[in-house]
């Protein structure tokens, strides 16, 4: 989905305008707060609960993913009951747009779709579907992206014609998904899981509800205090950083099974992956953020060209990235506690922090204020969930080295700020990315081994994305 929205860029950058393009965003912001309401905690609370149940014991795992999704439907038809009830009033207090209420029912019929496809694809990741998840995920991407832009170009369906994709592509993937993985469906409902799924899932609808603020709240303070342009622009600078996240992506789906499965065999050889797994992805995302950083305007240039201003909110957004990431693995260890009531009242105060930050630096800075102030969100929450984590179920982390990293690449994205165009530019651009790798081992933060080992990784993983 994240490349959906890079791959479509350049064609709704040109096609809408950036009041419009703000709208589009404004209706994915309501699509976030729902999918929230509508998950629940359920998706995390059924890969916990079934990873406490061995692989001899099928018939109890498939009553853990039956009892799941008997419960994410309900809860989506729900959500999408209140979103239809209530839409003239959304339309005007949350766009404020009073006109585009049609727009918030549209938005109401994705979510049941959008919930169930996502939640078929968790039980693909359980049990290691590969081919299976990917077939599902390239089904709901690339029919997103077709239908969408079909409906907006050919039949000039505007920003509601995005969503009419969204929703036929979604319902394509759950008839695939309940197909596929029929025979994982075949258990049957009980109460005593449902009563563990809530246990463990309710506690993480506030991080969840926090989490959505962290990543989407910003839209709607620029809104309020800029405009839908704003908006607009930002989004933009949105879509760019996301390529970062394209790369974490599939690594992140992957890390909580694979680690849980560890877990389950050998709990200590767990926390060593983990604490080496934090410093890689540290390495990885810093360099990622630097490059996207650095060439922020070229890219801006080649995706929307007449979204100038969101080049320089590129790059806080993309090193915001690298303590998404982290927070990403240092949840882990907390959920392997079972103190998920930690992660709820931590990622308040980040959501709180982000806020705060949101309202004093966008009226000063306006969209690169948003984006710091994401930058700094995600910061306090990979802080925060650091000193949880060591706190709930200490592991051998690589603090020092990763905040080398980080800091070494945040040092070195300077560069884009000199006042150097065409060939010269990207000269300076590429030493700044070399200079970022060479102070990176020579601080001894990633040495020959552990780059020999990286590279070993990228290797093993060329076939195995191949075949998968």
């Amino acid at each position: 989905m994240p490349l959906v929205g890079v791959v479509t860029l350049p064609i709704y950058s040109r096609v809408f305008s950036p009041a419009e393009y703000g709208l589009l965003e404004l209706g994915l912001v309501l699509t976030g707060i729902a999918l929230v309401a509508a998950d629940a905690g359920l998706s995390a609370a059924a890969q916990r609960e079934f990873y406490e149940y061995r692989s001899e014991h099928a018939a109890e795992r498939r009553n853990v993913v039956f009892t799941g999704l008997v419960a994410t439907v309900a809860l989506s038809l729900a959500t999408a009951a209140v979103l239809l009830a209530f839409r003239d009033t959304i339309a005007d207090r949350l766009l404020e747009r009073p006109d585009e209420d049609t727009l918030v029912a549209v938005v109401a019929a994705t979510i049941p779709a959008l919930t169930i496809a996502t939640y078929l694809r968790e039980v693909m990741r359980l049990g290691f579907r590969t081919g299976q998840y990917l077939v599902s995920s390239a089904l709901a991407a690339v029919l997103t992206g077709a239908l969408g832009v079909f409906a907006v170009v050919v039949l000039d369906l505007d920003v509601e014609g995005v969503f009419l994709g969204t929703l036929a592509a979604s319902v394509v993937a759950v008839a695939y998904g309940a197909v596929a993985i029929r025979a994982d469906l075949s258990g049957r409902f009980a109460r005593r899981e449902l009563r563990a799924l809530l246990a463990f899932g309710l506690p993480l609808v506030p991080a969840a509800v926090a989490t959505w603020a962290l990543l989407l709240v910003d839209r709607l303070i620029l809104r309020r205090l800029e405009d839908l342009d704003a908006v607009g622009q930002y989004a933009i600078a949105s879509r760019l950083s996301g390529i970062l996240v394209l790369g974490m992506t599939g690594f992140v789906l992957a890390l909580g099974p694979y680690l849980l499965s560890v877990y389950s065999e050998e709990p200590d050889q767990e926390k060593l992956v983990r604490g080496r797994t934090l410093t890689y992805l540290a390495f990885t995302l810093g360099l990622g953020a630097l490059a996207l950083t650095l060439f922020a305007e070229e890219l801006t240039h080649l995706f929307a060209p007449d979204y100038d201003e969101a080049a320089d909110a590129v790059g806080p957004l993309a090193f915001g990235a690298i303590g998404y990431g982290a927070a990403a693995v240092l949840l882990t260890g907390i959920g392997l506690a079972r103190r998920t009531i930690y992660v709820a009242g931590l990622a308040t105060i980040a959501a709180g922090v982000n806020i705060a930050l949101n309202f004093t630096l966008i009226p000063p800075l306006g969209i690169v204020g948003a984006a710091l102030a994401s930058a700094g969100g995600y910061g306090a929450l990979a802080l925060l969930y650091y000193w949880a984590a060591q706190r709930v179920y200490p592991t051998p982390f690589e603090p020092r080295k990763v905040v080398i990293i980080v800091a070494l690449a945040i040092a070195a994205a300077f560069a884009a700020a000199l006042p150097l165009d065409g060939f010269a530019a990207v000269v300076v651009k590429l030493v700044a990315i070399a200079a970022f790798l060479g102070a990176v081992v020579a601080s001894g933060a990633i040495g020959t081994e552990e780059l020999r080992e990286l590279s070993r990784f990228g290797r093993a993983m060329i076939p195995r994305a191949r075949t998968g």
